[in-house]
């Protein structure tokens, strides 16, 4: 295993097998969405997209990685597979990476995301701000949710 980057007191690891992992929070991210929650850092798009529409975090499990991840390993990022585990309750989902955050924040996930692992999917009061959700990422694998399987998508 190599580290590759420290975020928030974080590491975020590359396994031997290509996979990425960290343990982060979950801060909820509703892009995509219709903003039914008023989140005041709402955007209407997601990088990924889905027949040319935005992913919808209340619809869709998905996370967000921040640019290091998408630019320090080989394969695909956005639009690959991903698991996300609540190490406390062992509640755990399938989930794409549909989103770039901000260079120095780790651990975003969609409402729906959250709301699969037993946390509140509401971005002005939801999520989990200890350091409990672990994230495996499986870059180069297409993600596929709930039937729908996702296209890789170079990052931009």
């Amino acid at each position: 295993m190599k580290t590759l980057s420290t975020i928030e007191g974080c590491l975020i690891n590359l396994r031997e097998d290509g996979s990425i992992d960290y343990l982060a929070k979950a801060a909820i991210d509703s892009d995509g969405s219709d903003n039914r929650h008023h989140d005041p850092c709402w955007q209407r798009q997601t990088s990924l997209t889905f027949h040319g529409r935005p992913i919808d975090a209340e619809a869709v499990p998905y996370v967000v990685v921040p640019p290091q991840i998408l630019y320090s390993v080989p394969g695909i990022v956005l639009g690959c597979m991903a698991t996300v585990t609540h190490i406390l309750t062992g509640q755990s989902t399938a989930a794409v990476v549909a989103d770039i955050g901000p260079r120095l924040k780790l651990g975003e996930v969609s409402c729906e995301c959250a709301r699969r692992i037993g946390l509140s999917g509401d971005p002005n009061h939801g999520g989990e701000d200890r350091n409990v959700i672990h994230y495996v990422i499986h870059p180069g694998i297409p993600a596929v949710i709930d039937g729908i399987t996702y296209k890789l998508q170079p990052a931009p």
